[in-house]
């Protein structure tokens, strides 16, 4: 992989793919530069394939200058036009680390000076562990002084995801795809990605979230509290000259008014216990998968709400009078989805939408008495 890698470089067979970041309000602000290898047989590689060479002691620096140079001249040109988009580029810690990488980063800087600073954002990824962390925060203290932005890439992999949130000068977190995907059925991932959304917030960090694959998720996402999104539901990465076009073309997905108050313990959760009803009434309609954790015989346990019935919920609010009969209600709800289940499979379909419009029924009593109780708290 490395002797491709070398060749590619040598050959000016490596190219830059640009995918689109959109903010939750549905402005495009940024997009990251995706490197790709233009093989002569194969055709075009992802990264995937020759990951493990771009940290080679030889090739990290020359590939690094590669992406840096690359990305500001086409920045430089997307200003120009009038597309002000802001960069971010993948740097290797191998490069970040070496004694040459500012003096890279100032060089490329002064061949594009149409290209703001402030439009460059050097991602480190977590998941490659740094071998020096007090030299890795001077080299990104003085990135952010030269006006350069900084985000840490793939968060949550890695084995010092705090560390690298409390000692390195960050403006941004992506929150890594593995942890996204899977929210609205894994209450581990939604935990996580709840988690990360409060400490960015409170520490005045843009999170971004990897991996957005559908409008339940940016839907998700957005009510949780997280500013930015990237993934395939809004473009796959394109090619320099194919963003202008899409930027064009891009419309963002109505924001819903009944969003909950942002931030608080229990609203990622209720907004994913909504939007888990709404996937699974339209399930019974045929149109798309029952979500997990939904008609299993204890589901009403582990699914998203259950667990914080079961856990905080209980621990502060177990003494009001309202919350036996919402546990009750929860129960009921998921009783209902059993057996629109089972009547779905008899293939009666009336019979099935029928107790799903009970459920539904149920569902908005449950989240009304849920939001009543805990505003009783003083």
């Amino acid at each position: 992989m490395r002797a491709m890698l070398e060749q590619a470089l040598n050959d000016k067979r490596l190219i830059l793919h640009y995918q689109p970041i959109v903010s939750s309000t549905g402005e495009i602000m940024s997009v990251e530069a995706l490197i790709r290898l233009q093989h002569p047989e194969q055709g075009l590689l992802s990264p995937a394939v020759f990951f493990s060479a771009l940290d080679h002691p030889r090739l990290a620096r020359p590939v690094g200058r590669f992406v840096l140079e690359t990305a500001l001249r086409q920045g430089a040109i997307w200003q120009e036009a009038g597309l002000p988009l802001r960069i971010s580029v993948n740097i290797s810690t191998r490069h970040l680390l070496d004694a040459r990488f500012l003096d890279d980063l100032r060089e490329a800087m002064a061949k594009y000076p149409d290209m703001p600073p402030n439009q460059l954002e050097i991602e480190i990824t977590e998941s490659a562990p740094l071998s020096d962390m007090a030299g890795a925060r001077m080299q990104l203290r003085i990135c952010n002084q030269l006006g350069v932005h900084v985000a840490l890439d793939d968060f949550g992999t890695g084995n010092a995801s705090l560390t690298y949130l409390q000692q390195l000068h960050a403006q941004s977190i992506k929150i890594d795809q593995g942890f996204v995907r899977d929210i609205i059925n894994d209450p581990k991932d939604l935990a996580i990605v709840a988690a990360v959304i409060t400490a960015s917030r409170m520490l005045g960090i843009k999170v971004i979230a990897e991996g957005v694959e559908t409008a339940e998720h940016a839907t998700l996402l957005t009510k949780m509290g997280c500013s930015h999104l990237q993934g395939y539901f809004f473009s796959r990465p394109l090619s320099p000259e194919a963003i202008p076009a899409w930027v064009t073309r891009f419309r963002p997905t109505p924001r819903s008014e009944d969003a909950l108050p942002p931030m608080d313990v229990l609203s990622p959760i209720l907004e994913g216990h909504i939007l888990r009803v709404q996937m699974f009434l339209r399930a019974l309609r045929h149109q798309n998968p029952f979500p997990a954790h939904t008609l299993e015989a204890d589901a009403e346990d582990f699914c998203h709400l259950g667990r914080w019935l079961r856990g905080e919920g209980l621990f502060n609010f177990g003494q009001s009078p309202d919350f036996a009969g919402i546990v009750t209600r929860h129960e009921r709800i998921h009783q209902l989805a059993r057996e629109a289940k089972s009547f779905l499979d008899e293939e009666d379909d009336e019979a099935a939408l029928y107790q799903g419009h009970l459920l539904e029924l149920e569902n908005r009593l449950l989240v009304a008495e849920l939001l009543a109780m805990t505003r009783k708290l003083p």
